[in-house]
């Protein structure tokens, strides 16, 4: 066996060591079992038209309960990375324990999804669950995914149904392993649910990047046509405010993800990012959903953490869901990509419209 196959390896054992204690009998943890994957079939026109089969990230979702009052939650996920022989490796995207010390107010440590919006808090990497095919752009370049730390959370609090998250954790520049430094990142997050499957939240995300890196989880990099190796490697301060917007019925789905980003150093100054996802559905019956989407990032020439960025999706989808366990989505989306750094001596350019279509099989197991 290649020796980068050894930690596939690993998962495959820890998985089915998972599977045969949650069969036990008599015993006292309740462990649950869970998987989910997808395939997709892409094609693109424009002036290098393709299409082509891609196997997605396979999750494995584990959750227990240890006692009364503590809870764990593992999400072990399988993805395409080219320095593996069979360009998969496996990754802890979610490793975290509850301890829910009174009614609905709890205290988190390990690895979470960074609570700064509707999104990173109701989805994980199983793609059945997602609204539409993929994540909306600015989990590239702006949204912290993961952070590694302390959090402190309480749900459905009064007549309003209040929410809280406060998270103290290693930053953006972190690995899984170590954060170099005393410069921990911070999340403040509050969301209320007015209405029956609606919930509205504000946030606030902070970070000092002392050496502008990029961790492996953070979900970060720079534009496509910038390096990491090239990339400022200064300070910088790193602000996020995130606002959503989420009401899902019966009949209709409507879904607005916003961040306003600053990005500040001592070299430039401060440098101001936005970017909007807005998903509208409407359900025809049980099993098919007809939806749009609108998607847009813009960075400004001043940013040295993501560089000069301008991005926007727009797209037309159908959703047929076989079941609660497998959904089929056909999506039509166009594709703009304006890319320019004058700070850098780098030419403006734009790429697109890039009109293509995916189809996704997602399931359960």
């Amino acid at each position: 066996m290649h020796v980068m196959d050894r930690p596939v390896l690993q998962v495959i054992v820890l998985v089915t060591s998972m599977l045969w204690l949650s069969n036990v009998q008599g015993q006292v943890e309740r462990t649950r079992f869970n998987g989910f994957g997808h395939i997709e079939l892409t094609g693109v026109a424009g002036d290098d038209p393709s299409a082509y089969f891609s196997l997605g990230e396979h999750d494995f979702f584990v959750t227990s309960t240890l006692s009364e009052r503590i809870t764990f939650l593992g999400e072990y996920v399988i993805r395409t990375n080219g320095s593996s022989a069979t360009n998969f490796l496996p990754s802890i995207e979610r490793s975290l324990v509850r301890y829910t010390y009174a009614n609905n107010h709890s205290i988190i440590v390990g690895k979470v999804h960074t609570p700064v919006n509707y999104w990173n808090d109701v989805y994980h990497h199983g793609r059945l669950f997602f609204p539409v095919i993929d994540r909306p752009l600015a989990f590239s370049y702006l949204v912290p995914l993961h952070t590694l730390g302390l959090q402190m959370q309480g749900q459905n609090l009064g007549r309003a149904k209040f929410g809280y998250d406060l998270v103290l954790g290693n930053g953006i520049s972190s690995s899984d392993a170590i954060d170099q430094g005393l410069d921990p990142s911070l999340t403040a997050a509050f969301h209320v649910k007015p209405l029956e499957g609606m919930r509205v939240g504000l946030s606030y995300y902070y970070d000092f990047l002392r050496a502008n890196a990029y961790g492996a989880h953070s979900g970060h990099s720079p534009a496509p046509n910038v390096t990491r190796a090239d990339a400022y490697k200064g300070p910088l301060a790193f602000h996020l405010a995130s606002f959503s917007f989420a009401w899902f019925t019966q009949r209709w789905e409507v879904l607005n993800e916003a961040c306003m980003n600053a990005s500040i150093t001592d070299s430039l100054g401060t440098a101001s990012n936005w970017s909007n996802f807005t998903y509208v559905a409407r359900r025809i019956g049980e099993k098919h959903v007809v939806y749009g989407l609108g998607d847009v990032i813009e960075v400004g020439s001043d940013d040295l953490h993501v560089y000069a960025l301008h991005q926007v999706k727009l797209g037309l989808g159908y959703r047929h869901e076989f079941s609660h366990l497998v959904n089929l989505k056909v999506q039509v989306e166009n594709r703009w990509d304006h890319q320019a750094h004058q700070h850098m001596d780098q030419t403006s350019h734009m790429h697109g419209p890039d009109l293509g279509i995916r189809i996704q099989l997602a399931y359960g197991f």
